[in-house]
């Protein structure tokens, strides 16, 4: 039995290590790119570590490129799409969990339904609608299009993490003089904090990788975010490899801190708060 059991765990740790690998190999292979030289990208056959590491790729996006520009551009976005997407979902998932009402359980799949619908069916008519509405090319638009799609998964989950929060503590709230928001504010919220990590985190991804609106939605450079700018080493005649796959680890680094420092919330989140309890 122990001879087994060690069998078990050793190939258990095999296929964990080779999983492992597989997920970091490409940003393994990204960082070694952005530290070439560009003669050196196009190397037959490719070499594994640059011959003469650089950090030059790093100075070109930043300097040449306006990288800081579209840096702080998706810094915005992306912040105002998870903070609106947090208070709007905390609310309906509030409601919905907390409330009974007629057509509840519809509203709430039509709410899921919405996100079975391609992007790309939806890219000409908030061109169209962002047109006329003078919104074309602007932070706003982005916003508004990128909480649309964070939105419903949003709501979806919290209303599972609320289900979780016993009702009881509601009403103690109400009996010692809180308002209803007073016990939404004071002992939901709280209580719900992995749900509201995990969907901030998630919100936060959809603004910040997105690339088929914010190349279709803006026009100038000044607007680019990092996507759009990452995309731009891309040429009619060759593709400056080493500046984009600079761009791309520089884009990395706020997704890896972000996990980093919410770890615990969400692995709690993520195991915990999508079942109704």
């Amino acid at each position: 039995m122990i001879r087994r059991s060690l069998a078990g765990a050793w190939w258990s740790y095999f296929l964990l290590a080779w999983i492992a690998l597989f997920c970091l190999f490409p940003l393994a292979w990204m960082l070694s790119t952005s530290l070439k030289v560009f003669e050196e990208t196009y190397v037959t056959p490719p070499t594994w570590w640059p011959v003469h590491p650089t950090v030059e790729a790093y100075g070109n996006i930043w300097r040449i490129q306006s990288f800081s520009t579209y840096f702080v551009n998706s810094t915005i976005v992306a912040g105002i799409t998870t903070l609106v997407s947090l208070v709007l979902a905390s609310l309906a998932g509030y409601g919905f969990s907390r409330f009974r009402f007629a057509g509840a359980g519809s509203l709430m799949a039509f709410i899921l339904a919405t996100q079975m619908f391609p992007g790309v069916l939806l890219v000409i008519p908030y061109f169209l609608m962002s047109s006329k509405a003078g919104l074309f090319n602007s932070y706003e638009v982005l916003i508004i299009a990128y909480t649309s799609f964070a939105l419903p998964f949003c709501v979806w989950m919290l209303k599972g993490f609320f289900d979780r929060v016993p009702r009881e503590l509601d009403e103690a709230a109400l009996i010692d003089g809180t308002g209803r928001f007073g016990a939404f504010v004071r002992v939901a919220l709280p209580l719900a904090m992995p749900g509201i990590v995990a969907t901030a985190i998630f919100s936060f991804l959809v603004a910040w990788n997105e690339f088929l609106f914010a190349v279709a939605l803006t026009s100038s450079p000044q607007m680019y975010l990092l996507t759009v700018g990452i995309a731009s080493n891309i040429g009619q005649f060759r593709i400056q490899w080493n500046d984009l796959m600079a761009g791309a680890v520089v884009a990395t680094v706020p997704i890896i801190l972000l996990y980093g420092v919410l770890e615990g919330y969400l692995v709690e989140g993520l195991t915990a708060g999508a079942v109704k309890g």
